[in-house]
Parts: structure tokens; C-alpha cells; sequence
């Protein structure tokens, strides 16, 4: 019976060894400057800025490609503070291939909530995706 928990935990510990991913450099990330920032419509039809605040990345090595983890904070500001109000978010990240052509592309659409006096909300959305090694990353808002 030792034997059997001997081997097992042994098993255990070489198989937990081989789900290590290599840490690497993250690729390129970029965001032009009219896809960084806009000015949206709430659900009162007030003018709301969102902007990316930051954005913090992981990244490992898979066979092939690199895997991102990202985390995009978006901040909206806003100047009539008199109501609550819902702001419509739209983010797409872009993994492009060396050649500029689409390899991955992870999105997501949420409406951010407005308190009442409240001028500003941050907010993190995490992503993940695939990246060529020798990739880049686009990242906008709408």
C-alpha cells in the first residue's frame, strides 16, 4: 500500500512539473489613438468619455503561438452627475499574424453603470487569445 501512494504521488508531482508554461516577452500591443478614447451616448442620451486607463499583460509560450492574458481597464467620465445612467462599452482585442491578417480576436460588449453623483467608473475586463510569436495586438473601445 506504501508503494501504491509512493508511485501515485510521484506520478502527481512529474505530471504537475509538465503544466509549467514558459513565461515570455509579451508581443506588440498598440491602440491608435480614435480607438483609445471616444465619447458615447448613455441610456439617459448623455455624453459619457470612455477611455483605456491601462492595460496589464501576461504572456506565455505555447508550441506554436503565444497565449495573453490581458487586463484592460476602462474608465468613464461624465459631467451631468444629477441621475443614474447605464454607458454602453464595446471592447475588441486583434491578434494580427505578421502579415497584418487576423489570427484571433476576442471582444465583449457590457453597458458600465453611472451612480448618481458619481462622475467617474472604472472598470476591468479580462481577455485572453492566441498570438503569432512574431505578432501584434491591437485594443480599442467603441
Amino acid at each position: 500500500m506504501k508503494n501504491i501512494t509512493k508511485i501515485f504521488v510521484f506520478l502527481l508531482l512529474c505530471g504537475c512539473s509538465a503544466i509549467k508554461k514558459e513565461i515570455v516577452d509579451c508581443p506588440k500591443l498598440t491602440s491608435p489613438k480614435e480607438a483609445s478614447e471616444t465619447i458615447v451616448k448613455s441610456e439617459n442620451n448623455m455624453p459619457v468619455y470612455i477611455g483605456i486607463r491601462g492595460v496589464q499583460s501576461y504572456c506565455t509560450s505555447n508550441k506554436k503561438d503565444t497565449n495573453i492574458e490581458l487586463s484592460v481597464n476602462i474608465r468613464a467620465i461624465r459631467k451631468d452627475t444629477n441621475a443614474e445612467d447605464y454607458v454602453p462599452v464595446n471592447i475588441s482585442i486583434v491578434a494580427l499574424d505578421n502579415a497584418k491578417k487576423e489570427y484571433d480576436r476576442d471582444s465583449y460588449s457590457y453597458s458600465q453603470f453611472m451612480l448618481k453623483n458619481s462622475r467617474m467608473v472604472d472598470r476591468t475586463t479580462q481577455f485572453n487569445l492566441n498570438v503569432p510569436r512574431d505578432g501584434e495586438i491591437l485594443i480599442g473601445i467603441k
